[in-house]
């Protein structure tokens, strides 16, 4: 994956609500967006994403694991 892609959360993972710093759980299913890839480009180690919190009308920050093969990429809003 590459910044601006977009995918479900396969299982749920903590994050950080942008601008409060409240701890948050983005739950499994959640569509999420990368903003940074970390570590090498061609064997990432982890994706920095960013997810809408619609009952809070706020974005959360997250990191998640490269390795995991379960996240399901979406189709672009749009």
């Amino acid at each position: 994956m590459k910044e601006n892609d977009t995918f479900v959360l396969s299982k749920s993972v903590e994050g950080v609500v942008i601008g409060e710093h409240k701890a948050v759980t983005l739950p499994a299913g959640t569509p999420v967006t990368v903003v940074l890839v970390l570590g090498d480009l061609t064997s990432p180690s982890a994706y920095e994403v960013e997810a809408f919190l619609a009952e809070k009308n706020a974005y959360a920050l997250a990191t998640v694991e490269a390795h995991d093969e379960n996240n399901k990429p979406v189709s672009p809003v749009g």
